[in-house]
């Protein structure tokens, strides 16, 4: 794959213009997963490859698999999502994550809880892996551009999975919901009014079906703007 030059990277940063303000230097590199952090300060690095790692290792038993190198951009703030507060996204346009560090969140208090839980380590490797998801799912669906309800099922199902199972099953009661069920359909607005709620009803969905792998691939080639439960 052809790399551009970091120098040549932040002038077409710098002139494309973005909602975020990039941070990063230079660029380091996950020891066993094709994923590659651009910081211009010491970010946590474990953290970052753990949490991209449990994603690919979660979503390759399902057939969805890096096609090139995923790039994570360290960011100082990223735009809401939907209207409620993000800790990272998924750049479509320049096809790079965008995520806060660890250490940003916890100094700007952009995050105390998630899930009705203290916010720490293993949140945050969990929305690690949640972008990665989002990067993936782009990679391999042609109709990703069109399908978000599709993908964010798929992200928030990938981050709840990669969750210690303790931690996850007080997840799922503290929602108090159940899987989605034949006939619903599966929308971003559902999604932008209770988030926690579609994360919870998405993995219990896609844990209790016979077959995820067929849903997976019906995901990656929905073209609407909604999901209809079969």
């Amino acid at each position: 794959m052809e790399r551009l030059s970091r120098t040549l990277q932040t002038t077409l940063f710098s002139l494309l213009g973005s909602c975020f303000t990039p941070v990063w230097a230079g660029a380091e590199h996950c020891s066993d997963v094709p994923v590659q952090v651009h910081s211009a300060h010491p970010v946590e690095m474990e953290d970052l490859c753990q949490g991209a790692a449990s994603a690919l290792r979660f979503l390759e038993a399902y057939g969805v698999k890096p096609i090139r190198i995923i790039d994570i951009d360290i960011v100082d703030s990223v735009s809401e999502h939907y209207g409620n507060k993000a800790l990272g996204s998924y750049d479509v346009d320049k096809g790079r994550i965008l995520l806060m560090s660890m250490q940003e969140m916890t100094d700007t208090r952009a995050v105390s809880t998630l899930y009705g839980q203290a916010f720490d380590r293993l949140h945050y490797r969990s929305v690690v892996a949640h972008e990665v998801a989002h990067a993936l799912f782009h990679q391999n669906s042609p109709k990703a551009r069109l399908t978000n309800a599709a993908q964010e099922y798929l992200a928030y199902v990938t981050q709840l999975a990669v969750l210690p199972a303790e931690r996850r099953q007080l997840i799922i009661e503290h929602a108090g919901v159940s899987a989605w069920e034949s006939g619903d359909s599966i929308s971003e607005v559902y999604m932008a009014m209770a988030p926690e709620q579609f994360a919870v009803k998405s993995y219990l969905h896609f844990s209790g079906m016979t077959d995820p792998a067929a849903f997976v691939r019906v995901l990656l080639n929905v073209k609407w703007f909604y999901v209809y439960v079969p």
